[in-house]
């Protein structure tokens, strides 16, 4: 971003890019039904996905916005409590 940018070469700053993709995932979004069912197995939902059931101990504003990695470690250390209803 913008067109025609490469990863060598950007256009902005990386901090320039996370605020916008920050902004665009803080917009209100259609409300789509089911979305429980998406993820049966809770352990292979990804650790982004801003919507709930959310799983571990973190809130929804981590699972939207990061940082991830403390997220996937807990994943990784409960596998139990992944897949249990949070």
């Amino acid at each position: 971003m913008p067109l025609g940018t490469t990863f060598a070469a950007p256009a902005i700053a990386a901090e320039d890019a996370f605020d916008v993709m920050a902004f665009v995932n803080s917009q209100p979004r259609p409300h789509k039904a089911g979305l429980e069912a998406d993820y049966p197995d809770r352990s292979k939902k990804p650790v982004d996905a801003g919507y709930p059931p959310f799983v571990g101990p973190f809130a929804p504003e981590q699972h939207r916005f990061g940082p991830w990695a403390p997220i996937q470690d807990w994943l990784r250390a409960n596998p139990a409590a992944s897949r249990a209803t949070n």
